[in-house]
């Protein structure tokens, strides 16, 4: 397995391969009860570290992205890729690479699509959630509703990861953080870092 995830690295995406270990670490320790949930998929690689954790304790991650790509992607915009742009509806579509990546890394059965919004998502999956992944949207309001939406849909010894966690505004966009104090302020508290991941556990 350690080889496969080494492929990984090569998957499109912001994610840098020492998180993605963290991530497939934290997937195989603690995803035994139920499954995992991610929020922002985009070409797949995320989901793929959690997926390889997953699949060794013969759990499931559920994938949660829309697809029409996050608003700093989008046509003219500071992370636009034109090969994600689909002339058909003049729009971004990350589906077909997130397909395509599953598909390359054998993952059908245990990486489950949901294309739709975090808050559409959130209303149909039932809580127990052993592991939440929160990489959407980096808007103040997005993140602060996806926190809202999935911290509470934890299991007792559930870990909330949250993925680009900057100290200063010269290195990103605070929202993550915010969200992260506001977790350890609300009774979680940190089990580790990695770079700009953090992985919580609410305190018992």
């Amino acid at each position: 397995m350690d080889n496969k995830i080494e492929q990984f690295k090569n998957i499109k995406g912001f994610l840098d391969h020492a998180e993605g270990e963290f991530l497939y670490k934290l997937a195989r320790t603690y995803c035994k009860k139920s499954f995992a949930v991610e929020i922002g998929s985009y070409c797949g690689k995320s989901a793929c570290y959690i997926a390889a954790g997953c699949k060794q304790n013969n759990r499931v991650l559920i994938s949660i992205d829309h697809h029409k790509g996050s608003e700093e992607q989008q046509f003219g915009q500071e992370y636009f890729d034109p090969k994600l742009y689909d002339k058909e509806t003049n729009s971004i579509n990350t589906f077909p690479h997130f397909q395509a990546t599953v598909k390359k890394f054998r993952f059908a059965e245990t990486i489950i699509p949901l294309v739709m919004t975090s808050q559409s998502a959130s209303k149909i999956l039932s809580d127990n959630i052993d592991l939440i992944f929160i990489d959407g949207s980096h808007t103040f309001e997005s993140a602060r509703n996806d926190y809202q939406l999935w911290s509470q849909k934890l299991n007792n010894t559930g870990i909330l990861a949250i993925h680009d966690i900057y100290d200063t505004e010269a290195e990103g966009g605070q929202a993550p953080k915010e969200i992260y104090e506001k977790a350890l302020s609300e009774g979680f508290i940190l089990i580790d870092r990695v770079k700009s991941l953090v992985a919580l556990q609410r305190s018992t």
